[in-house]
């Protein structure tokens, strides 16, 4: 009876936090851990963490931190048949009492349909966790739930499909996650639902100024889609100015500096609502030991890999 109530407890947890993934201002940031298939889209090892804070000044406010790494394992260009692509992804999304990790490894295949365009095809499989925190009071809570729900873990297989369409100057990119379905039936039916990400981006050089459009779009069947926004400048290859903004939510201002093969990009999020709380900050840096690469890296006539890494 007592795991019974556990699975229950969790099953709620899940239900309330686990259809709505961590979400990045610096969204074009982190492009591979919404998409496998942005593996291998720049030219040689690409490294990334980033860390965001929302919510500022709540009691158990929304924190999410990632680490992700990928590079090409076939050294063939687009005058080939294609490439392969590995990468790696860890995130860790903590929410009030409760703990979300995922652990992931990317495969992606890219091939050229035609002399503008190349498509990838990618895949993330691993495992993800919900944990709770040791806080209820265990056997001395009069509330049976809590008291039985107390450090309790939940662990299940994740697997997330993507496919890029990218050219030069423009991506257009859609991933489905949560793939994996867990069902539960404890007198009725309980799972993870999919989560669907669609997104594309521009980019337009004008002088040593290149412009680049981008939006981000999630959806599920258990609520509203969220939508997010950016519009991006950048000058001579090294630094980079952003407006955002997510509907509905907030207001997004974005900063980037490339300091030779690191580059650091910083957000902050205004609340244009009151229930979504107060300020979010998230900082976020990338090692890329190659020249060019994705649309804040250059603007001129240079050749990019994917317009959508920056």
């Amino acid at each position: 009876m007592r795991k019974l109530v556990v699975i229950l407890f969790l099953i709620t947890v899940i239900q309330t936090f686990g259809q709505q993934s961590a979400q990045y201002s610096q969204y074009t940031f982190n492009n591979f851990g919404y998409n496998p298939a942005f593996a291998g889209t720049a030219k040689c090892l690409d490294f990334r963490l980033g860390t965001r804070i929302q919510w500022l000044g709540f009691e158990g406010a929304p924190r999410s931190t990632f680490v992700s790494g990928h590079t090409r394992i076939a050294k063939k260009h687009y005058r080939g048949k294609g490439f392969h692509a590995l990468g790696g992804y860890i995130e860790q999304d903590d929410v009030h009492l409760t703990t979300r990790t995922a652990l992931k490894i990317g495969y992606a295949y890219h091939t050229k349909l035609s002399s503008k365009y190349t498509m990838g095809l990618g895949v993330f499989a691993g495992i993800q966790q919900y944990s709770t925190d040791d806080v209820f009071g265990g056997e001395v809570n009069p509330d049976p739930v809590l008291a039985s729900a107390a450090g309790s873990v939940i662990r299940y297989p994740d697997i997330m499909p993507g496919v890029l369409l990218y050219s030069k100057n423009l991506y257009w990119s859609f991933s489905i996650n949560q793939l994996y379905f867990k069902n539960i039936n404890l007198g009725q039916e309980q799972k993870q639902v999919n989560q669907y990400y669609f997104g594309a981006g521009h980019r337009s050089v004008l002088g040593h100024w290149t412009v680049f459009k981008s939006f981000l779009l999630k959806q599920n069947v258990m609520g509203p889609p969220a939508l997010d926004l950016n519009l991006a400048w950048v000058y001579y290859e090294a630094l980079t100015f952003g407006l955002g903004y997510r509907v509905g939510e907030s207001a997004i201002a974005q900063l980037k500096v490339k300091l030779g093969k690191i580059s650091i990009g910083y957000a902050f999020d205004f609340p244009l609502n009151k229930i979504y709380g107060n300020y979010g900050h998230e900082i976020m840096i990338s090692f890329n030991a190659c020249k060019g690469g994705g649309i804040g890296d250059g603007a001129g006539g240079k050749s990019f890999d994917c317009p959508a890494y920056n």
